[in-house]
């Protein structure tokens, strides 16, 4: 998949594009590397853009379960990304080449729907893909809000969400990538 030179240089700080990721990554320490080395050009100024986008991103959400998920995204974000800065001992297995690449052929389109994209998207990809490939959890931590009460668990090491088949078809969704099995519902 090709992307234009203007949107790469809009999207990313410092990889070349989404083709670096598909060309210099084989395991959970190479994409480690293409993740610290994007993230760590990250301002305060980016951050708080993320946050504003965050706030209207959300802005029609009903009141109560906006307060939580918010709150419960973003700091899953900044958790996040000091984690992926400071990670220097995670395991280095091998990823499923598919997954990943389906992953990143998502990723791309979502790059290229858009001339603008928000860093608030980019971030929670590069988020999500730490999430799904290198610590093996769900890009929505434990307690994520969903309407209607409900929130992702962990039982023992197994994570569990609420939504995952109803959203397993949304192509805007990246729940078919997450390590979370389906909750059963009562």
């Amino acid at each position: 998949m090709e992307y234009t030179i203007e949107l790469v240089k809009s999207t990313f700080k410092k990889l070349e594009g989404v083709h670096e990721l598909h060309e210099s990554v084989f395991d959970q320490q190479s994409l480690l590397f293409l993740l610290k080395k994007e993230l760590s050009s990250y301002s305060i100024f980016d951050f708080m853009k993320v946050q504003a986008f965050f706030e209207k991103d959300c802005r029609d959400l009903p009141p109560v379960y906006k307060k939580k998920f918010k709150k419960k995204m973003l700091e899953h974000l900044f958790e996040n990304f000091k984690s992926i800065l400071s990670n220097k001992d995670s395991q280095n297995e091998p990823l499923d080449m598919e997954k990943y690449r389906g992953f990143l052929e998502q990723f791309g389109t979502k790059l290229t729907c858009t001339n603008e994209v928000p860093q608030m998207t980019v971030l929670y990809y590069f988020c999500a893909m730490y999430n799904i490939f290198i610590t093996n959890t769900p890009p929505h931590p434990e307690g994520t809000p969903f309407p209607g009460g409900f929130v992702v668990e962990k039982r023992g090491e197994e994570y569990y969400c609420p939504v995952k088949e109803k959203q397993e078809d949304n192509v805007e969704a990246i729940c078919k990538f997450c390590v979370a099995k389906q909750m059963e519902m009562k």
